[in-house]
């Protein structure tokens, strides 16, 4: 892939060492070709950027920070195999999540047709085979839709106030899917704002050099997971 159309050379570097400091952080790894597939996927969105508006953060470092780090900084949570992201956006944390996790499958679900045109190419020069791009709505969707047995998580980044995204996605919240919500903090009027039968965790998030406050809500159906 061609990086000269996006990042210099000096941006890439800086970009590459940003990232493994990032991870040191969060005390995770991965291998070479992940670290080159993650910067690749941050260096397109760049590029695409300057026509379809994915993103307000254009500066390299700004991107792993607050892209490929924020993302992975849930990696530990994720249990399952299937997983959807829910409002995905330009891809995140999906994306990343892939890359880093080539084991699980990732459905990427927004209804903005230009940012999944934007991930079918990430799908395509990157050959991400275990991410599926899908253009639809939310309620659109039914859980037998991506997996007929077993149970997924559902992965959503500053989408929603919890009590509309338990609405949005009670289907498969029933179905025994887990919703695991990044937030930069969580005010207790959504979790009262949540029906009863829910329960409802708070993970606060931290590393070093955190750039600002986050947390993981992670929220099921009847009893704790």
């Amino acid at each position: 892939m061609n990086h000269s159309r996006s990042w210099s050379p000096k941006q890439r570097a800086a970009a590459e060492q940003r990232l493994e400091q990032g991870l040191s952080a969060l005390r995770q790894s991965l291998n070479p070709p992940a670290a080159v597939a993650l910067l690749d996927y941050l260096a397109e969105m760049a590029r695409w950027n300057k026509t379809y508006n994915l993103t307000s953060i254009t500066d390299p470092l700004d991107m792993v920070d607050r892209h490929a780090i924020d993302s992975l900084a849930i990696r530990p949570f994720i249990k399952a195999a299937e997983v959807l992201d829910a409002g995905t956006g330009a891809g995140l944390p999906g994306v990343p999540l892939a890359i880093a996790e080539p084991g699980r499958h990732m459905t990427l679900v927004d209804s903005n047709g230009k940012k999944i045109r934007f991930l079918r190419h990430i799908k395509r020069s990157i050959g991400l085979e275990n991410i599926e791009p899908l253009q639809a709505r939310l309620e659109a969707i039914e859980p037998a839709d991506l997996l007929e047995s077993g149970h997924g998580d559902i992965v959503a980044r500053a989408l929603a106030p919890l009590p509309r995204l338990v609405e949005w996605l009670s289907p498969w919240l029933q179905s025994g899917w887990r919703l695991l919500a990044m937030k930069a903090r969580f005010e207790e009027a959504e979790r009262i704002g949540v029906p009863d039968a829910y329960n409802v965790r708070v993970e606060p998030l931290h590393w070093s050099g955190q750039r600002a406050e986050r947390c993981l809500v992670i929220v099921t159906l009847g009893d704790p997971d």
